[in-house]
């Protein structure tokens, strides 16, 4: 039998009269109405020693450890509402016995309390007999009788009291309507019966409260991965449609501020099918709770089962099964969500819960288009991203105002090489991703490419910083925003200490993303702390993609320069491949940077000629490193106005990079930094 916590309260309910209908009017208005809601809320349970114990943004559960303390608390909460933006709230107010049974609230007198709300109007605050009875020897608290009511799913009649203090309102008993029984005749009993079971479960669902407490057993930060989900249906081809769907989930998830950590889609994918245990996948990802579920398609519907587990007491936190219609797709990534949201009790802002529940298409086939193509383009490789690109296309003709699918074109022309320098291509981005922000200017994985090409094309580093920080703002689990603000702060020279904490957050939040770690070791070796950078390259061995093996020897190799630890360098300079000259980061080139400062400046430049007959279009950051480091200064510079005038992927490193630091005084490179906006 599972263990029962049990007390006598105050239990007071609240709830925004005709919320809906004031979003469909106005949603600016609505949400400043909700912010003013909820921050008095929130104040004045705290004053008056309640707990919020269920907080659904337009309504509350609450409880208080007295009856004068929670009808305090509700007339305080009136009168602060009446000021503005003017909240139409009702509030309802019972006295009985809770009990708390692991996440959930139960008992008579909620549901009791809730009836009593449902009754009430816009700046009223009504009462069972029992509070009545607790205050009817305070003068300061004068009420009426409204008299006796027949509630659904409540056996006796009860007897309402309204407060009657000034600038409340007073119902009349024929203005009054709510969750009342209705007289039917007796062929309806059945009827009536499935009718109140059904509202049982659902308020059985909304007492799930979502604050935890020690007695919840959760552990640790709310903190989450959702796996991959199994497609256990006959055809394989709906692959990208389970992925998307994960994908979905997790976007979703990562909106929510109060979740600390919410594993990205890069570093929770190498589970697909793991035979790992959940303890195992939870502390290599350093999370508490793990989601995992499958998907089937049936003729031409999806059944969808998922179960949330709190891995250190392997407690089963939520599971259920959905069915959707083919056409009904669209909702099963916020429907899920928004379960789990409520399993963990997470508080969820007004602005949070309505982008939960946003759909980006209303198209079920321009959705499933954009799915193909986010499956092309984490796929990587120049095949992958023109399917992608074609994907994308095809979703934006079957909904032409489709923004995520403007922001995916976009990382096909900005995050990606597709053989294109930046010159010719980047252009092409900022199309893309200023289309998606004109439809949403909220869009996170926009204001995220937006905020990269400003700084490592544009040198706007002010304007990539705003947009970056609102990124985050409005997608706190957003790795890639964090990875790209730690580059404005490092390279741009604001604040190194600040710009490692963001690359470690990347990293926290996607930690098998080959990317994420490469950048935090990269600018650990340019923050000076080498032995970190060496530690966190061998870290991230496992993670390099195959073209670009060779990057951990390199880097760490840069590492043991620094440190003067020549014969170490040495011997990872030596392991380097071949390069092919196609290579943005070919090794012969990094090759003979290496050498060059060693000393071996013969073998070097051998290594360099070489390089350069292969390929004369290498990277021109690159090829001045080397021509710094073999101190053919005119050269070096000749190279970083190259990089400079053809945006070079790398230039934006050039403030932090000691490779030039042997050149920092010349003037053509101070000219430089001044175009760059790095003065």
């Amino acid at each position: 039998m599972q263990e029962q916590n049990r007390q006598l309260a105050a239990i007071l309910f609240t709830d925004i009269v005709g919320y809906t209908a004031m979003m469909q009017k106005n949603e600016q208005n609505a949400l400043a109405v909700t912010r003013h809601y909820i921050a008095t809320l929130k104040q004045t349970a705290e004053t008056f020693h309640g707990r919020i114990l269920n907080d659904y943004g337009d309504g509350s559960l609450c409880c208080f450890p007295s009856a004068t303390e929670a009808v305090k608390a509700a007339v305080q909460i009136q009168q602060r509402l009446q000021h503005e933006p003017k909240v139409p709230l009702r509030i309802g107010i019972h006295v009985g016995e809770l009990f708390f049974e692991e996440n959930k609230v139960m008992g008579d007198s909620v549901n009791v309390a809730s009836r009593i709300q449902s009754l009430a109007c816009a700046n009223s605050i009504l009462f069972s007999k029992e509070v009545f009875d607790k205050l009817k020897n305070q003068p300061d608290y004068k009420s009426v009788s409204l008299g006796k009511f027949e509630f659904k799913n409540v056996d006796e009649p009860l007897e309402i009291f309204a407060l009657t203090m000034e600038g409340l309102i007073v119902p009349k008993r024929e203005q009054l309507s709510g969750k009342l029984k209705e007289i039917k005749k007796k062929s309806a009993k059945k009827k009536l019966a499935i009718v109140a079971i059904c509202l049982i479960l659902s308020v059985t669902g909304f007492l799930i409260f979502k604050k935890f407490s020690a007695a919840s057993g959760f552990a640790g930060e709310k903190s989450i991965a959702v796996l991959p989900f199994e497609n256990t249906g006959s055809d394989n081809s709906e692959e990208y449609l389970t992925d998307g769907i994960t994908q979905d989930i997790i976007n979703n998830l990562s909106k929510i501020s109060s979740l600390k950590k919410v594993i990205g889609w890069f570093s929770v994918r190498s589970f697909k099918k793991t035979t790992k245990t959940l303890k195992q996948i939870a502390d290599e990802l350093g999370v508490v709770a793990v989601l995992s579920g499958t998907i089937e398609k049936h003729e031409g519907k999806m059944h969808i089962i998922a179960e949330l587990i709190e891995v250190s007491t392997n407690k089963r936190l939520w599971g259920d099964n959905f069915e959707y219609e083919g056409k009904d797709i669209l909702s099963i990534q916020s429907e899920v969500a928004g379960k789990i949201v409520s399993a963990l009790r997470a508080d969820v802002t007004p602005e949070e819960k309505k982008s939960l529940s946003k759909h980006y298409a209303e198209n079920t086939e321009a959705y499933k288009f954009y799915l193909r193509g986010r499956n092309f383009w984490n796929a990587s490789g120049p095949e992958n991203f023109d399917s992608a690109e074609a994907n994308y296309k095809r979703a934006i003709q079957l909904e032409p105002n489709y923004a995520l699918a403007y922001a995916g074109l976009a990382d096909c022309y900005d995050v990606n090489y597709r053989g294109r320098s930046q010159l010719e291509r980047v252009p092409i981005a900022k199309i893309y991703v200023e289309k998606a922000l004109s439809l949403d200017s909220n869009l996170s994985e926009a204001l995220t490419t937006l905020g990269f090409i400003q700084q490592n094309f544009d040198y706007d580093w002010a304007n990539a910083k705003m947009n970056l920080e609102k990124a985050i703002l409005l997608n706190p689990n957003n790795s890639a925003a964090h990875m790209f603000y730690g580059l404005v702060l490092i390279n741009s020279g604001s604040d190194k200490n600040k710009a490692l904490e963001e690359f470690k957050k990347a990293v926290d939040l996607d930690p098998l993303s080959y990317y994420a770690n490469w950048n935090y070791s990269r600018n650990l070796y340019f923050s000076g702390k080498y032995d970190l950078s060496i530690q966190q390259f061998n870290r991230m061995r496992s993670l390099v993609p195959k073209p670009v093996n060779f990057v951990p020897d390199f880097s760490i190799g840069l590492n043991y320069l620094k440190k003067h630890e020549y014969l170490n360098a040495k011997e990872l300079f030596d392991k380097l491949p071949p390069g092919n000259g196609t290579e943005i980061d070919d090794p012969q080139v990094m090759q003979s940077y290496g050498y060059a400062i060693i000393g071996d400046t013969i073998k070097a430049k051998v290594i360099f000629k070489e390089a350069l007959k292969k390929h004369p279009n290498l990277s021109h950051y690159r090829n001045s490193q080397v021509y710094t480091a073999l101190g053919n200064i005119n050269e070096a510079l000749n190279e970083l106005e190259s990089g400079y005038e053809f945006r070079d992927i790398h230039m934006f490193w050039i403030k932090v990079d000691p490779a030039f630091d042997p050149i920092r005084n010349e003037p053509r490179f101070k000219a430089l930094i001044k175009k760059m906006n790095l003065e």
